[in-house]
């Protein structure tokens, strides 16, 4: 160890009062050498005798005040009221301000004044404010509080944003191909249902087998077709969903699909929305003359009144629907009563012809109103011959060259147990009509909500076939053969699934439509033997 020099040291230890910082250092001043050195304060009150960083020994140690800590610059070298006390500046350069540690090139203490010294380059720990005395302490320099985004670090924030981008992205890609791969599979199932069938949709489609509840359970169901100027078969089917609302399903045969219009939800918004009561009689007919081709469709209030909704424009805009007035007519029903209509042709060629809706009126009497006075009914069956609730079909008949009389299916009560099903021929006029009645089918059942009559003809408009459908499940009909009438007491549904109809439904070109098992399904009347109906397809869903 180093021996302490011969000259006696002497020691001052200077606070300079106005500097905030409140700087110490213990300056040693040794005669026989030109520079002071500093003594650490924590190793001074330590017991220390010399500096940590010099050879000399024996230097004076100044106990500190309590106000003075480690690691700050001593205020001699800061005052000039001391300059004097240095008068050849003890080997430091003139006009020297030792404002920071920069004069001490080996100085243990950092450079930025005022910080904590790092206890790390002295081993013990740096004296805590206990150890001073619990004097008042300078104040600490705080570092500047870290930039946050809602209370988060910055790099935090932006990189859980950057995995909420990329999961919206993920979602976004995911529903957009889930949307594309359903309508892909929809207009697949479209394509494959409407492929290798000028009339619909294939043979030996699978039943559906969905357990969701589709169409109305007591639903009842209308069809109609109509033919556009280039030849194009055009066919419309009514029914109730399970939701109450009126469903077209639109088909044609040139492109071969089921289109779908919700007639309740397009009507939803405007002033005369519509409310049709469940389990409505439905009633259908449609208009190719010329220019004009339209297809109408009619209901029943919950008020048992009749109602209609029409597509003015079906070939240009064949989703396009309104309300029909009926030129406000108020035509009420025997409730719980049936629908049938029919686009009766003019005698002659040069007539848009009118459109006619057969209903029971609650009195019991079956009328026909048509469009050229709604309001003026006419009295086709007396109350007498027909049962109430009694099922109900209309289609044309030809006079002579011109398509402009009609047939009227309805049933009379032939004793308490059992009906009969009759033909009534209009002439010009239902005047004498019970004189014009055909028997068609004997002792069927009483009428019920599930009853079902339908109408269709061919060849030319010259055979027809009557067909009933009973509460027991049973079809029974009539074949006009152009010459007599012909029974038929039982019909084969061949291929396709397997039957249990509810409701059923004939367009005037010989297609049979009905609702089993939750959907709809299509047949083609097999005119060389009007006993059978070949499977087409499923019209829904």
């Amino acid at each position: 160890m180093s021996q302490p020099p011969d000259n006696t040291p002497y020691s001052t230890l200077e606070v300079s009062t106005r500097d905030p910082e409140t700087f110490q250092k213990e300056v040693i001043h040794y005669p026989d050498h030109s520079y002071p050195q500093a003594v650490p304060v924590e190793q001074a009150t330590g017991g220390a005798t010399h500096s940590y960083y010099s050879p000399e020994t024996a230097k004076e140690v100044v106990n500190p005040s309590n106000n003075l800590y480690p690691g700050v610059i001593p205020g001699p070298y800061k005052d000039a009221n001391y300059a004097a006390a240095y008068p050849n500046g003890a080997g430091y350069p003139p006009s020297t301000i030792y404002s920071d540690g920069s004069a001490y090139p080996n100085s243990a203490y950092p450079t930025s004044v005022g910080s904590p010294i790092n206890s790390s380059a002295y081993g013990p720990a740096p004296l805590g404010a206990a150890e001073y005395g619990g004097g008042p302490q300078p104040p600490t320099e705080k570092a500047a509080p870290a930039r946050t985004i809602w209370g988060l670090p910055r790099r935090t924030f932006f990189i859980i944003l950057g995995v909420v981008i990329l999961i919206i992205i993920a979602l976004v890609v995911g529903i957009a191909a889930g949307l594309s791969s359903q309508n892909n599979s929809s207009d697949s199932a479209d394509s494959a249902e409407s492929s290798g069938s000028n009339n619909g949709s294939p043979t030996g489609q699978p039943s559906n087998s969905t357990d969701e509840k589709l169409i109305l359970d007591n639903s009842k169901i209308t069809a109609s077709n109509w033919t556009d100027p280039n030849g194009v078969v055009h066919r419309t089917v009514f029914f109730q969903d399970a939701y109450n609302s009126i469903i077209a399903r639109r088909w044609d045969s040139k492109n071969k699909s089921w289109k779908t219009n919700n007639l309740t939800e397009l009507m939803a918004a405007t002033t005369t929305p519509l409310n049709p009561q469940p389990g409505t009689p439905l009633a259908s007919a449609s208009k190719d003359y010329k220019q004009t081709f339209e297809t109408h469709v009619w209901f029943t209030d919950p008020g048992n009144v009749i109602r209609s909704m029409a597509s003015f424009d079906a070939l240009n805009r064949p989703d396009s629907w309104d309300n029909d007035t009926l030129d406000g007519a108020r035509l009420e029903t025997w409730p719980g009563g049936q629908l049938a209509a029919m686009w009766q042709r003019c005698w002659g060629a040069d007539c848009e012809g009118t459109w006619v809706v057969a209903y029971q009126r609650p009195e019991g009497a079956i009328k026909t109103a048509n469009s050229s006075t709604w309001a003026t009914a006419t009295v086709a069956v007396e109350s007498k011959d027909v049962a109430a609730n009694s099922s109900l079909a209309i289609i044309p008949k030809l006079r002579g060259p011109w398509l402009d009389r009609l047939e009227l299916v309805s049933e009379r009560v032939s004793s308490g147990k059992t009906g009969s099903m009759r033909m009534t021929s209009y002439n010009d006029t239902w005047n004498g009509a019970d004189k014009r009645v055909t028997e068609l089918q004997e002792d069927i059942p009483l009428p019920s909500p599930s009853q079902q009559f339908a109408a269709t003809r061919w060849d030319n408009w010259n055979q027809a076939l009557y067909l009933g459908l009973f509460s027991d499940g049973k079809t029974e009909g009539s074949h006009w053969d152009g010459k007599k009438m012909n029974s038929i007491s039982s019909f084969q549904f061949k291929s396709g699934p397997k039957t249990n109809f509810t409701a059923i439904a004939m367009s005037p070109d010989a297609m049979l439509y009905g609702i089993s098992n939750n959907e709809i399904l299509e047949y083609s009347l097999d005119t060389s033997d009007p006993s059978n109906f070949n499977y087409v397809g499923r019209v829904y869903p």
